[in-house]
């Protein structure tokens, strides 16, 4: 094969191919193969732990530093209602004087959460939608998933290939035969997967590299697959902002869940259609004539 998006679990890293910088990619990658999950476990907590050293300090940085006493207990990764409306709170002010800094650091930390694949993107959209506001707070959001995740995907394919053989072999296999069945609409379902709760965001966005699915395809049906998501987290972080008490807040209105439904039904559409218009017959050998039966006889 010319690319090297064959699965990995078979500990086959790269194809013959002309490219030096393909080859020598694949070479290293042929070394990080052969760590131990031990060795790839240590490697990807150093990764982990260094960028969210990063992180840390980017956010003390960037943060006011005139916070009254009384609300220095609000200054925590968002995990409820509550704490999105508080960091709301918080930055209404300073976001006018400092916007750039703060759509920065909100961008440099959803992207971390993302790559890591550590749960808690949800709240951290919800905040999004309470500080950028509608429209800016999608593209954001969007942006920022996409992103995140394409930054696992690329992790999972050149640092956990050991963890992912000793842990997940078993799960990757099953769903590989699903999607070596819908190759030819592979983009759809794909984007159907990353809509659906039938199979984790955070196991698609580890398992894609070691299923075949090119990166290309990942993101932008990762792009699609979020939507629904993004819309649904931004437009209740904007008005979750505007409400007196997060006691009303919820994420499960009908709007939300139909819309989800629509858009996975307009994914399923083309995968449909593909299949109506294959004909079944058409590889088979015809059927030999009554003539010709009669003739070899």
């Amino acid at each position: 094969m010319a690319d090297d998006r064959t699965p990995l679990l078979g500990n086959v890293a790269g194809s013959s191919t002309n490219d030096t910088t393909s080859t020598h990619r694949n070479s290293k990658r042929e070394r990080l193969l052969n760590m131990t999950p031990r060795q790839s476990f240590l490697l990807l907590l150093a990764l982990a732990i260094t960028t969210f050293t990063g992180v840390y300090f980017l956010v003390k940085c960037t943060l006011p530093k005139d916070i009254p006493e009384d609300r220095r207990e609000w200054v925590k990764f968002p995990r409820s209602a509550d704490d999105v409306q508080h960091w709301s709170t918080l930055l209404e002010d300073y976001l006018k004087q400092h916007y750039y800094q703060v759509l920065f650091v909100f961008m440099t930390l959803y992207i971390s959460i993302q790559a890591f694949a550590i749960p808690g993107s949800v709240m951290l959209s919800v905040l999004g939608g309470a500080l950028f506001k509608l429209w800016r707070g999608i593209i954001i959001v969007l942006f920022c998933a996409s992103v995140g995740s394409l930054c696992c995907y690329t992790i999972s394919w050149y640092v956990c290939h050991p963890i992912v053989e000793k842990y997940l072999k078993k799960r990757i296999q099953q769903l590989s035969v699903k999607i070596e069945a819908k190759r030819d609409e592979l983009f759809f379902y794909f984007a159907f997967l990353r809509v659906t709760p039938f199979v984790p965001n955070w196991f698609m966005s580890v398992a894609s590299p070691h299923l075949g699915i090119p990166p290309v395809i990942f993101y932008f049906g990762t792009l699609v697959g979020v939507l629904p998501n993004t819309l649904v987290t931004v437009q209740a972080g904007v008005t979750l902002a505007a409400l007196a008490s997060p006691d009303d807040f919820t994420l499960l209105t009908p709007q939300n869940i139909i819309m989800t439904i629509v858009i996975c039904i307009c994914l399923l559409i083309p995968i449909v259609l593909h299949h109506k218009t294959e004909d079944p017959t058409a590889d088979a050998p015809k059927p030999a004539s009554d003539e010709n039966g009669l003739a070899q006889v």
